[in-house]
């Protein structure tokens, strides 16, 4: 019999929550799926249906990426939502996340939230522009007067996005902003199951604007796990342009001779993206 396929949107124990097509099933766990791994928020999965309400998973498609906190799969892309002020833009915890999606070969888009809050001449804006001449994709929204909202809606099409950022730069006013009349506490897809505790409680699963939205704070407390320090040395913004350039494939781009990137502090390479970089990096070394 042909197996229905589905995400994965809440496990706990022998059990997780199934959306296919339009309609959420409660779904048994097979052994073999659990012998082999752990079933993650975002699998692809082919289930055989027992009912209009059950089914039981029989396989798991193969996953385009794992991240390990929040432990989702099969992210396209990921939204990072900054404030650009209450909180002060932050450029080292947003730099540690780029450097982590690098690695992952994610796509990343940045959103700017509170522009109604700054001015044109802030020093803020300096910040921004590094990030524009990098080439990643920048928008500029205000949840209290609805600018850039319309534009930002688009980016969310066809897309299973990770949407991520920290506290206080107003994710939940933001998705607020993009689905008027969103109640998140309880239009989100967070099922309850009978069968145990979630695995993933603070992930949550929006499905709107025609694309899959997980607000997840996970990354908040980032440790950059299954990373090394080379991966950081080879992986962070701006600093991934010179790497091939370095005498050594192994160098961590501090007193090392024929390092590209020393060498070129004084020129394109910014210098408050390189003070970003040696304290990730004397942060990851001291936590391994």
């Amino acid at each position: 019999m042909k197996l229905k396929q589905g995400i994965v949107i809440a496990v706990a124990n022998n059990y997780a929550d199934v959306k296919v097509n339009d309609k959420f099933y409660q779904a048994h766990i097979r052994q073999k799926i659990k012998t082999n791994g752990a079933l993650l928020v975002g699998d692809q999965v082919g289930l055989t249906m027992i009912d209009d309400n059950q089914a039981v998973i029989e396989k798991i498609f193969p996953r385009t990426n794992e991240l390990y906190r929040p432990r989702i799969t099969n992210i396209n892309q990921v939204v990072i939502v900054n404030a650009l002020t209450n909180p002060t833009f932050n450029t080292l915890i947003l730099n540690k996340l780029l450097t982590l999606f690098n690695f992952y070969q994610i796509d990343v888009i940045l959103v700017f939230t509170k522009t109604d809050l700054v001015k044109k001449t802030d020093s803020v804006w300096k910040k921004i522009e590094y990030y524009q001449a990098l080439k990643y994709p920048c928008y500029f929204v205000s949840n209290n007067n609805q600018v850039g909202i319309n534009e930002l809606r688009t980016i969310f099409k066809n897309k299973f996005s990770l949407l991520t950022g920290v506290s206080g730069v107003g994710k939940s006013s933001l998705l607020n902003s993009l689905e008027p009349g969103l109640n998140l506490t309880t239009n989100e897809i967070s099922l309850t199951l009978k069968h145990g505790k979630h695995t993933t409680t603070t992930t949550k699963l929006y499905f709107l604007l025609d694309g899959i939205i997980a607000d997840s704070p996970g990354f908040m407390v980032l440790k950059l796990q299954g990373l090394t320090k080379f991966d950081l040395a080879l992986n962070f913004p701006v600093i991934k342009e010179y790497v091939n350039k370095c005498k050594f494939n192994n160098c961590l781009h501090q007193n090392e001779p024929g390092c590209a990137v020393v060498k070129n502090l004084n020129d394109k390479l910014n210098k408050y993206f390189y003070q970003d970089y040696c304290k990730i990096l004397l942060e990851f070394i001291n936590l391994h």
